[in-house]
């Protein structure tokens, strides 16, 4: 996971249909390269707000900054449980804005955040 930025955009049902049609159609023809910006779709406004919690955005910065060497080194930082941080970097690696890689010793889970800011789109149109 090579990002400077990631999007957080919010899209209809309409738009996430177009979006996917040309997602597909792009993958089809093989123009999807990894430079490009990382996107994450949200279906309403409220799903920001559930995907982004304090606690995940602390999460979030507490990795870029104090580049933990496990989930449990983490929790320790954060004061908080470790089976809550373990569900919560789930959920954040399983939508992209994380990354797990193996500690030196192989067993060990290392949390990455390889990325400098979130963007939040969220169109004002009809």
């Amino acid at each position: 996971m090579k990002l400077k930025d990631v999007e957080i955009i919010v899209m209809n049902d309409e738009e996430y249909g177009e979006h996917l049609n040309k997602l597909f159609e792009r993958v089809k023809e093989s123009e999807i390269s990894e430079s490009e910006p990382h996107k994450i779709v949200a279906r309403t406004t409220e799903d920001i707000g559930k995907i982004l919690t304090h606690e995940r955005i602390r999460l979030l910065h507490t990795i870029r900054e104090n580049k933990p060497e496990s989930i449990s080194e983490l929790a320790r930082i954060l004061d908080r449980k470790e089976s809550n941080v373990h569900n919560d970097i789930t959920f954040l690696e399983g939508i992209g804005l994380l990354e797990i890689k193996k500690g030196k010793n192989h067993v060990k889970k290392v949390p990455v955040v390889d990325y400098d800011a979130l963007h939040i789109t969220v169109p004002l149109t009809a």
